[in-house]
């Protein structure tokens, strides 16, 4: 009977050392991938910032490319015109896209992904990565759109003045340079209040329109 009982608690004792022994690598496992995590999340604001250096560098090419191959001294001033139209409503266009973005909740979306309405599911990645898609539309696009309609404005300034003096060009420049900060910044400002107001519809519009272009998985 005693030896029954010795190797019962041999037996018991070597099943508890297993678990124990098992558990070790799981913890040294569960480390090492917190510590990937830590170093991933350390270093993502730089990779950000790299990413959106890279991509403002590339549209501003774009944009300064298509500008000067659509604008220069010998253009008419109407080209110029609709050149910086097009440029004003893509910047306050991206700004009220920031807006609706940022301001939106994904949990809007939930019911309609779960029904797999179309476009419903990248609304909420959309609002799921609102700071970063928010940046990209108002800061990059919009401020890319402004340095841009800048140096457009300043041809259209130079046309108007025409062959007039230093003082008339200078009096034309200043005057297309506010004409062009004031609608900006107004236009901005009249529509930030709809971009929230209708936050749901626009997200989920702007999503929707996306999957023309790449469907939801």
């Amino acid at each position: 009977m005693e030896s029954d009982n010795q190797n019962n608690l041999s037996s018991s004792d070597s099943a508890d050392a297993h678990p124990q022994t098992e558990e070790i690598p799981k913890q040294k496992l569960n480390s090492t991938r917190n510590k990937k995590g830590k170093k991933k999340r350390k270093y993502e604001w730089l990779t950000w910032g790299l990413t959106v250096l890279g991509f403002s560098f590339v549209l501003t090419v774009i944009f300064s490319f298509l500008t000067e191959i659509s604008i220069n001294d010998q253009s008419p001033a109407y080209l110029c015109v609709i050149v910086l139209l097009i440029l004003l409503i893509l910047n306050i266009g991206c700004d009220v896209l920031a807006n609706a973005i940022i301001s939106c909740q994904p949990e809007s979306f939930h019911a309609m992904a779960s029904n797999k309405i179309n476009g419903a599911k990248r609304a909420v990645s959309f609002c799921r990565n609102a700071t970063k898609l928010s940046s990209i539309f108002a800061d990059v696009i919009g401020d890319i759109c402004g340095i841009v309609s800048g140096a457009a404005g300043a041809v259209l300034g130079t046309i108007i003045a025409g062959n007039s003096g230093v003082t008339i060009k200078l009096v034309c420049a200043i005057g297309v340079s506010s004409v062009i900060g004031a609608l900006t910044v107004g236009g901005k400002a009249i529509f930030k209040h709809f971009a929230i107001k209708y936050n749901r519809k626009i997200v989920f519009g702007f999503a929707k329109f996306t999957t023309f272009f790449k469907k939801e998985k």
